[in-house]
């Protein structure tokens, strides 16, 4: 064969099919990598925006937390007969699809029930604080600095209160009457009138249909009324909650004056509250924290007796000895004087190609589902600025 020939020959079949194996070879291994690299930036990109969302439900939380107790400080509040809840009240898995305490039944609510969430049922936060920009100060009804603030059904203001408070028309309007200076009581009443020609607030104690009927919110010469420090604001309330309709996770909101909730964010998992509780008598000693540890007791479980049994100091001069659970609860809760509150936030989707289907119901070292989720925990403690300022504190001296 000539030179020529030689130069002009081309490629072997041979040649061609193992040049065309490898291209492939290569091929498949950068489609991997890219899909690897697409699906880890992917990956990022949701755990940047689980990060965001925990920062944003963090600073509506802390704000929430920082305003309640505003115009009550720490004050029981007494709504109606059978009804008297805190500035500051949580419950633990709680079922809202059944009527409790202060809520409604809701059929559009659920817990975690399929596995492998079953054990991640969420506290219901509510919190509840007065409108400073509707502030009517009341003063004793004759003239006298501490003399009943009660006269009857209505409630006596200083010379010409505002009347901002006055519904147009339609229902009551609802307020809370507090002592804030005093941290002993607060009532709600549904306000009818306010007559600034004689200083005179028309008002009932109760909350919606239900009356108060029973106690001193009801009884206009109780001793209570003769304090000087009371105040009449609108209240406003806001409730956090984790909803589970659907089978998937939903922070939802009551904002302030609605009567429905409203999706927050849709990467909240779970929320949990604790209480740090100031001892009055030793205020430098660290807080007790309810419950101590996760699945602990409770302030609401609290009981005088028994494995759930809590202690509380008594301020001697303010105070008698607690005799039921019920006030044993109530002084625990009037000295909290920090919020925890832990959120778990996880990436809007699932990486599918690393769950394991033998071990997805098997919870991981942080004791969370093997389902493909990334999570982030963020914790937050928030000082209710109205607890520490007013209302129930430490023995004068201390």
């Amino acid at each position: 064969m000539s030179r020529s020939l030689r130069r002009k020959r081309g490629f072997t079949l041979l040649e061609v099919m193992i040049s065309s194996a490898i291209g492939v070879i290569v091929l498949g291994v950068g489609l991997v990598v890219g899909m690897q690299m697409q699906r880890r930036a992917l990956f990022e990109e949701q755990t940047m925006v689980a990060q965001v969302t925990g920062r944003a439900v963090k600073d509506l939380l802390t704000l929430d937390v920082q305003r309640a107790g505003i115009g009550m400080s720490n004050s029981p509040i007494q709504f109606a007969d059978g009804d008297q809840r805190f500035a500051i009240q949580s419950w633990t898995g709680l079922d809202m699809r059944v009527a409790t305490g202060p809520f409604a039944s809701d059929l559009g609510f659920s817990l975690p029930t399929n596995a492998p969430y079953t054990d991640m049922a969420s506290d219901v936060l509510q919190l509840f604080w007065g409108d400073p920009r509707s502030m009517i100060s009341l003063t004793g009804c004759d003239n006298v600095l501490g003399s009943n603030v009660r006269a009857g059904a209505e409630l006596c203001t200083t010379p010409n209160p505002p009347t901002v408070l006055k519904p147009a028309a339609g229902p009551p309007t609802p307020i809370l009457v507090a002592n804030p200076t005093q941290g002993v009581l607060a009532c709600h009443f549904r306000l009818t009138d306010v007559r600034a020609g004689d200083a005179r607030v028309v008002a009932s104690p109760g909350l919606g249909i239900a009356n108060t009927n029973n106690g001193p919110c009801s009884d206009p010469l109780a001793p209570l009324w003769q304090r000087a420090g009371w105040v009449a604001m609108r209240t406003v309330s806001a409730a956090y909650r984790v909803n589970w309709a659907g089978g998937s996770p939903a922070l939802e909101y009551m904002a302030p004056g609605a009567n429905t909730w409203a999706v927050v964010s849709r990467d909240v998992e779970r929320m949990t509250v604790r209480y740090g509780v100031i001892n009055l008598n030793l205020p430098n000693n660290p807080y007790r924290w309810f419950p101590a540890v996760p699945g602990g007791t409770s302030i609401d479980q609290c009981t005088m007796n028994g494995t759930t049994a809590c202690t509380v100091d008594v301020l001697v001069s303010d105070e008698t000895p607690v005799t039921t659970d019920e006030e044993l609860r109530a002084r625990l809760r009037q000295r909290v004087r920090e919020v925890e509150i832990t959120l778990v936030i996880r990436t809007p989707r699932s990486d599918r190609s690393v769950v394991d289907p033998a071990t997805i119901n098997v919870l991981d070292q942080d004791f969370f589902p093997q389902d493909g989720f990334k999570r982030r925990t963020y914790t937050l403690r928030v000082t209710p600025r109205n607890f520490v300022s007013a209302g129930l504190q430490p023995a004068a001296g201390i």
